[in-house]
């Protein structure tokens, strides 16, 4: 229940050495910077490190490489040492870019070409059985000719539908295992529009053929296959040629990376710190007392650095919130989390926290077999790390404990003995059991105010606040005296007596912060009109009544659950075999999510708004060290 203790680090040193210091001493250490020119005074003339995109560039260009060419990269940050500055790393980066695009942009326009060649090898492979110079049909003066592919099924209609109009088909190709067939068509040119028409008509694919190609088709076709050929030689050895180059530069590729990552990681710790006219840096950031031990003698050994530690009260910055608990309460941080992290000033309920839920859960869902079920549960969720896991085991045991001294499994309140109590054969019982659970946490929530009190030497809120001292008697007293004439019919004392102890309290309350300023020398508050005090007053009491009986509810939850249990097994005895068997499974998952979910809501509720409004704040800072941030 405890928070780290933490020291104010304050480092001087000379400018020129930054990048080393930063690298050798603060990337892996346990301080967490603050803003330096904030912290010291204007009067020092500081001015923040100006933060330096450069490497950002790099690093991206850099990884861009890496990925490309599948480049396995694992950077460990924590051996890493300046050993090139960044003029350097940009020139071999550059000069390692520059001959890998060399290279693709080779390959690009080999397979370009190829691409090329293969199109025009495709179009010369159906007609390189024409023995003829198919440019000197193009260019007859009175005859027509198309050169093209149509499907198999319209190629005996177009040759049906041409035929009166002075026009023919030559098939250049026919592979009766392909679909089309490639074709010359000749024509007259005063029908060459009714032929075109047609050609439309049954989707013949014309291809022009290019003019730079003359001669005989197959010529043309061999000459084609033989750069397609020689062009995929020159495209593989250009590629292994390139791996090869991948491979040498790689490790280089991946230190580069490593450097380049290393110098981002300055200037994020740089955008912390400030420097003044004379060439010195100023750093200046919490660290754990226990830490500095390690830190102090290595800053010790710089010749040129100078350090000065201050404790939290002796600076206006406020310290970072660093929890500090054992194995068995440390899940029930989530829980604490969820609310805020506490000041570093204030008490850290984690402890309270994982008592007070074991006991609540426990006291509203008590059942041997549920709880069981939500603890198998816990566990599974724990080695999937699931943060929540821990916790689920916490209250399935908590459930299991209170379901022995309820007598019940699985609802059924037949197969072990009660140890305590049976909540539905006892209401009126574990109603004032659920009350005084509740007084008794309300009394230890108004403890740990005045002891937060206590830790920050805030006398208003030891004695004058309304969960300080002057609220404890009060709450103890009204309390005190209600239960006694309950029990005995009469008043614990006399009226005149009892006022004493109920007005003055309130009374103290009401003007805490008068009495403060007069008694305690503080300063007053803005000050607030007699009608706002009262109204404040009566706002008191309905909270502490409110609160008080709001701990019925887990009286409630408890007594409900056996009733509910109850209806699905009435529900079962409907049944037999196997639909009993179902009714009886589901009905128990059924409780075990619904009443637990709604169950740990409660649970929740009661921790933030009726005991964390008494004494907790939870307005902290995380502490995030540069060797988790950066």
């Amino acid at each position: 229940m405890a928070v780290e203790k933490m020291k104010l680090l304050s480092i001087t040193g000379k400018e020129e050495n930054i990048d080393g210091f930063i690298a050798d001493y603060l990337l892996d250490s346990g301080i967490q910077t603050e803003d330096a020119v904030k912290v010291y005074e204007k009067s020092w003339n500081l001015t923040n490190f100006s933060y330096d995109s450069t490497a950002k560039d790099m690093l991206k260009e850099c990884k861009g490489i890496l990925d490309k060419y599948k480049i396995k990269y694992d950077v460990n940050l924590e051996s890493e040492k300046i050993e090139k500055n960044l003029d350097y790393i940009q020139s071999v980066l550059t000069d390692i870019k520059n001959t890998l695009d060399g290279f693709e942009n080779t390959i690009g326009e080999k397979k370009a070409k190829l691409e090329e060649y293969k199109r025009k090898a495709e179009l010369f492979n159906n007609a390189k059985e024409l023995d003829i110079d198919l440019n000197k049909l193009y260019s007859l003066e009175y005859i027509r000719f198309r050169y093209g592919k149509i499907l198999r099924e319209n190629y005996g209609k177009l040759e049906n539908s041409i035929k009166d109009l002075n026009a023919f088909l030559v098939k250049a190709s026919d592979d009766e295992n392909s679909k089309y067939v490639w074709v010359m068509c000749f024509s007259s040119k005063e029908n060459s529009a009714k032929v075109d028409s047609y050609l439309n008509v049954y989707k013949f694919e014309r291809f022009n053929l290019p003019a730079e190609l003359d001669g005989n088709p197959k010529d043309i076709w061999m000459e084609c296959e033989k750069e397609i050929h020689k062009l995929n030689f020159e495209i593989e050895n250009k590629e292994d040629e390139l791996i090869r180059i991948v491979d040498r530069d790689a490790e280089e590729l991946i230190d580069l990376y490593a450097q380049i990552n290393l110098y981002i990681k300055i200037n994020n710790v740089k955008k912390f710190m400030a420097y003044d006219e004379n060439g010195l840096f100023y750093i200046i950031g919490w660290v754990p007392a226990k830490e500095l031990t390690t830190v102090l003698p290595k800053l010790s050994k710089e010749k040129d650095v100078k350090y000065v530690v201050k404790n939290h009260d002796e600076v206006a910055s406020i310290p970072p919130t660093k929890l500090k608990n054992n194995r068995i309460v440390r899940p029930f941080e989530t829980i604490v989390r969820m609310y805020g992290l506490p000041n570093y000033t204030e008490l850290d309920p984690t402890t309270f926290v994982a008592i007070t839920a074991f006991l609540l859960f426990g006291f509203m869902f008590g059942d041997v077999g549920h709880g069981l079920v939500i603890f198998l549960i816990g566990i599974l969720m724990a080695k999937k790390k699931i943060a929540m896991g821990p916790v689920f085991e916490a209250g399935g045991i908590a459930s299991m404990i209170f379901g022995m001294l309820y007598g019940s499994v699985f609802g059924n309140e037949e197969i072990i003995p009660a140890i305590f109590i049976r909540p539905m054969e006892s209401i009126q019982t574990m109603l004032v059991y659920g009350i005084a659970i509740g007084v008794l946490l309300i009394l230890l929530a108004m403890l740990l105010n005045i002891r937060n009190g206590i830790k920050n030497k805030d006398k208003k809120k030891i004695f004058l606040d309304t969960n300080g001292l002057a609220g404890l008697i009060f709450y103890i007293v009204v309390l005190g005296a209600g239960v006694y004439f309950i029990l005995k019919g009469k008043m614990i004392a006399s009226l005149g007596v009892l006022s004493i102890f109920v007005i003055l309290p309130l009374l103290a309350i009401m003007f805490k912060d008068s009495i403060a300023k007069r008694i305690f020398k503080e300063e007053e508050e803005e000050k607030s009109s007699l009608f706002e005090k009262v109204f404040h007053v009566v706002e008191i009491l309905l909270s502490f009544a409110s609160n008080t009986i709001s701990f019925v509810r887990i009286a409630a939850f408890a007594i409900n659950h056996v009733g509910l249990c109850m209806a699905i097994y009435i529900l079962s005895d409907m049944f037999s075999g196997t639909g009993s068997l179902a009714v009886t499974i589901f009905g128990n998952c059924l409780v075990i999510v619904l009443e637990g979910l709604i169950v740990g809501i409660q649970v929740l509720r009661l921790e933030y708004y009726e005991l964390f409004s008494r004494f907790y704040t939870g307005d902290g800072k995380e502490y995030k060290p540069l060797r988790e941030k950066i």
